[in-house]
């Protein structure tokens, strides 16, 4: 098991270097590692009751690949797309000048390991509204579940889109992922085109069910059933429940994401079957984004296009932390008699 120093990192060189740094974390029912950039939750394997286990994350398939690992034109968080981490900020702003925010693509260093635990930190650059973010990832004794604790430090005050950034994993070919948000208020598609030439949603348009997401060539996708057919779209969901159900009936289980509602009001669902081509992507990525957020989608010049009662981000007070968590599962069900169901 590698181990950084607990000192914060600092320069290019040392950067690069944390980069390939990764803990194990493991517990009696699963196992996973952290990356040191991005403070990142990869490779998280859950055991279920009768023994049999689940991997929910999608994983990039460029990972380890030492010429992609190596091109720093490509961001750090894109070299090693997948797992789960915080964005804080959450996609672009004029704050900082990286997509998801500086934690996102720079070292993170252990403060504390135990025994089915570690705890992360990483301190901001002193021009940044934000001074630290902390995170502590844990396994859940006698339960195939981890539980993420993030807490933010603020420098200053400010109004910040902030979120969380689970990828899961589609099904393999042939088989079904059924996305169950329980009661939503409001969803929304993407401003623009998320792939201009990929992407079919109606851009800037309001939906009340995920079984009825307007096409632009007319007609309606169903994205609570995955694959739908689509490569390459972003919505988001307005007023959720804090829960995300991802149903697998063909392989009898079901993952689940709980966070709270009162911190994350929202959230969005990127859904990504090889739909970019560009580098790294190569039409090779496939994942479904559940990102439970404070934000109007991932840019804030989109904030003009947002209703007025939505919230834009989390205003921070200088000297404040503020804690947060979530909760990722993982259980059987009866693959014969689920249905699946969507708001």
């Amino acid at each position: 098991m590698l181990a950084p120093t607990d000192q914060a990192l600092s320069g290019d060189e040392s950067a690069r270097s944390a980069e390939r740094s990764r803990w194990a974390l493991s517990w009696d029912r699963g196992h996973g590692e952290i990356f040191a950039v991005g403070g990142s939750l990869h490779h998280l394997t859950l055991v279920l009751d009768d023994g049999s286990s689940v991997t929910p994350f999608a994983e990039a398939p460029w990972i380890d690949d030492p010429e992609i690992a190596a091109n720093t034109d490509i961001p750090a968080h894109l070299r090693q797309l997948g797992g789960e981490w915080a964005c804080v900020p959450f996609g672009k702003t004029a704050l900082d000048p990286h997509h998801h925010g500086y934690a996102t693509d720079n070292a993170w260093h252990v403060t504390s390991e135990a025994l089915g635990e570690i705890a992360l930190a990483i301190d901001y650059p002193p021009d940044h509204p934000i001074r630290r973010a902390e995170r502590r990832i844990a396994g859940g004794s006698g339960n195939a579940a981890v539980e993420i604790t993030l807490t933010v430090e603020a420098r200053a005050d400010c109004l910040l889109p902030v979120g969380l950034h689970p990828i899961f994993r589609m099904p393999e070919q042939g088989k079904r992922l059924l996305l169950d948000p329980g009661v939503f208020s409001q969803g929304y598609t993407f401003p623009e085109p998320v792939e201009p030439g990929v992407s079919r949603l109606t851009p800037g348009i309001a939906f009340a069910s995920l079984e009825r997401v307007p096409l632009e060539d007319g007609g309606f996708a169903d994205l609570s059933s995955q694959p739908s057919g689509l490569a390459e779209e972003i919505i988001q969901i307005d007023g959720v429940s804090g829960r995300m159900q991802l149903l697998y009936p063909d392989d009898g289980y079901r993952v689940q994401l709980d966070w709270n509602r009162d911190d994350f009001p929202s959230a969005l669902i990127w859904m990504s079957d090889r739909g970019r081509s560009a580098p790294p992507w190569s039409n090779s990525f496939r994942g479904i984004g559940i990102e439970p957020v404070n934000a109007y989608f991932d840019d804030t010049r989109f904030a003009s296009h947002a209703p007025d009662w939505l919230s834009l981000g989390r205003a921070f007070t200088a000297g404040e932390r503020w804690t947060t968590r979530c909760r990722i599962s993982a259980s059987r069900l009866d693959a014969s008699s689920h249905e699946g169901t969507s708001t």
